[in-house]
């Protein structure tokens, strides 16, 4: 191989690893997706890849004589959609379909491609995922309400942040504060609400559960570095967001002191939670930038998280039902990523959201800090490391007895 030639692939693989990086996928896939691409370009090279910056490593014939490449970059966030375009390119370079020149034009494509839907959308799927998610807790009308419209003022800041930088940096502790204040405000009227609960609803996408989950899975695969800092910056998160939430409430409290619900909660009908899945899942396809088409098998994925677990839970404990679940949601997207042709994490991602516990998180750090519960008999605290344990450990279960054939 020539050593221009050389040098093309070379570019076009490091590209290709930050492009991946940008759409926020795991330390582990990206390198062993990197490593696959390497030996498909006739190339020897190593990968070391965490959040925050990654180390491209190639040799022609002296491992000893190397070329290296590293970069800082900043987190990457869920861009499902772009990530399975990405994989399409790829395997058409494999098959010789594109060349390597297109190929490098189509990822700067991608990375200035706007998303695929407006940003009214998704501030409409930002309530919808409030909703939905207090549909599936809460039962009660007011709480479903009152989280749709506090998501909807979430997302105005969100918005914001977008336009000043220096807002971003504080939108972890303002968003949850703006919720907690604007809650109990509305707790003041005479509305029966449970306030801390709408503020979790609110600020549910901030929640890093699947963060949470993803540090756990890189752990157990040994991706020490990657893992524990992931690990470590969802901790993080977590605790930024409950400070703001309390200090919402205390700060709403001098305000309007005293204030007591002067009715009961009105109580949703029975069969909810059919409709709060499909609602929830329409809201992830658009939040991780899938094509329309594409939904239902994203939506599928989400209703064999929910229900398997809810009904295996019902029989034999939230942790049976946790792991069964997670089997389900990784059995089913090796299934589609095998017969499509796709990654399975595009597909697996939308369930896992479903089952990941940040919010049963965030409810123990709630009740560890203040004290109180913020749904009536939800004692999981001793339960909540072993929920995170049984997810990944049905990921691993299904990657070994159906392995995915892709390595995104």
């Amino acid at each position: 191989m020539e050593l221009p030639e050389y040098q093309k692939r070379m570019q076009f693989v490091i590209e290709l690893g930050r492009a991946l990086h940008q759409c926020g996928a795991s330390s582990q896939r990206i390198e062993t997706h990197l490593t696959n691409v390497t030996h498909m370009l006739d190339m020897k090279g190593q990968f070391l890849f965490s959040p925050t910056g990654f180390t491209c490593v190639f040799w022609r014939e002296d491992p000893y004589d190397q070329q290296i490449h590293i970069e800082r970059v900043s987190p990457g966030d869920l861009n499902l959609g772009r990530l399975w375009m990405i994989d399409t390119m790829v395997e058409n370079v494999s098959r010789g379909k594109i060349a390597l020149a297109d190929a490098m034009r189509a990822l700067a494509v991608f990375a200035a491609a706007p998303p695929l839907y407006p940003l009214c959308v998704h501030g409409f799927c930002w309530a919808l995922t409030g909703g939905a998610f207090a549909t599936l807790l809460s039962g009660y009308w007011q709480d479903v309400i009152a989280s749709a419209l506090l998501s909807i003022v979430t997302f105005l800041l969100f918005s914001l942040s977008m336009r000043f930088q220096r807002l971003g940096s504080l939108l972890t502790i303002l968003s949850p504060f703006l919720s907690g204040v604007v809650a109990q405000w509305i707790f003041s009227l005479g509305i029966p609400i449970n306030v801390p609960f709408v503020i979790l609803s609110s600020i549910l996408v901030f929640i890093p559960g699947l963060s949470l989950t993803v540090a756990m899975s890189e752990i157990s695969a040994r991706q020490l570095i990657s893992g524990s800092s992931r690990l470590v910056e969802a901790i993080m998160h977590l605790l930024l967001l409950l400070f703001g939430a309390i200090m919402g409430i205390s700060t709403a409290t001098l305000l309007w002191p005293g204030v007591t619900a002067t009715s009961a909660p009105a109580a949703m009908m029975a069969g909810k939670n059919w409709p709060a899945v499909i609602l929830l899942s329409l809201s992830l396809t658009v939040a991780f930038n899938i094509p329309w088409r594409k939904a239902v098998w994203g939506m599928l994925s989400c209703a064999i998280a929910f229900f398997v677990s809810q009904r295996v839970g019902q029989s034999f404990g939230m942790i049976a039902g946790m792991f069964i679940g997670a089997l389900g949601v990784g059995l089913y997207s090796n299934c589609f990523a095998r017969i499509a042709k796709a990654p399975s994490s595009v597909i697996s991602t939308q369930g896992i959201i479903l089952l990941v516990p940040g919010s049963t998180t965030y409810m123990i750090l709630n009740q560890w800090i203040v004290g109180t519960q913020i749904l009536p008999g939800a004692n999981i605290g001793s339960q909540a490391l072993m929920l995170f344990v049984a997810l990944v450990a049905g990921l691993l279960f299904a990657n070994a007895l159906l392995p995915p054939g892709k390595s995104l």
